[in-house]
């Protein structure tokens, strides 16, 4: 019993001795003039490196987005914003390094919870609070800048996803892959 208490604290030490935490975060930001449409998305973000292939993290998000009205024969149809607040546990495979950049793929799942507000076909409406998950890939690049500070970004997920309506940050139900510019995001980490 001695030997795998000491096998197994020894082990412990030698990961906690190489790990290294981060913070640091994302932003993101999209305007659709032609259809009066902004989304801004923040997202602070705190994780462990286990090695230099692994990582453990979390990230906190807010999403704001905004449509604005809109005309359909003369009547004003909607004009609403969503507000919503996002959880995104995730394990983070750096399967690529070339110099300071690293490809990696964060592989995790995600609980977003969002209101609507607005004003549709003429009647103000205030949604109940509405449930979005979602799990799978995200891909994305970080690039060493200094010796503690790295620049990320992430484009795109493949995976499922699933909400109580379409106004979820995340997206509308289904599965598959999306890479558009629409959910391109950027950030700084930090790691101490």
């Amino acid at each position: 019993m001695k030997k795998v208490f000491l096998t197994v604290a020894l082990a412990a030490a030698s990961l906690a001795a190489s790990a290294q935490v981060y913070v640091g975060g994302e932003v993101g930001f999209w305007r659709n003039a032609d259809d009066n449409h902004t989304n801004f998305n923040i997202k602070p973000e705190i994780g462990y490196n286990l090695s230099d292939k692994w990582d453990l993290g979390i990230g906190i998000g807010f999403n704001h987005d905004y449509y604005g009205t809109g005309k359909y024969d003369g009547e004003t149809i909607a004009k609403k914003k969503v507000n919503s607040f996002e959880v995104d546990p995730y394990a983070r495979w750096s399967f690529v390094k070339f110099g300071p950049v690293k490809l990696f793929l964060d592989m995790g799942f995600g609980i977003n919870t969002y209101k609507v507000k607005g004003e549709i076909m003429g009647h103000d409406y205030d949604s109940d609070a509405q449930v979005g998950w979602r799990v799978g890939v995200q891909p994305g690049v970080k690039v060493s800048l200094a010796k503690n500070v790295d620049f990320i970004a992430h484009m795109g997920f493949l995976g499922y996803q699933e909400a109580d309506d379409n106004y979820c940050a995340y997206g509308e139900d289904g599965f598959g892959f999306n890479f558009s510019g629409n959910n391109l995001n950027f950030g700084i980490l930090y790691n101490f």
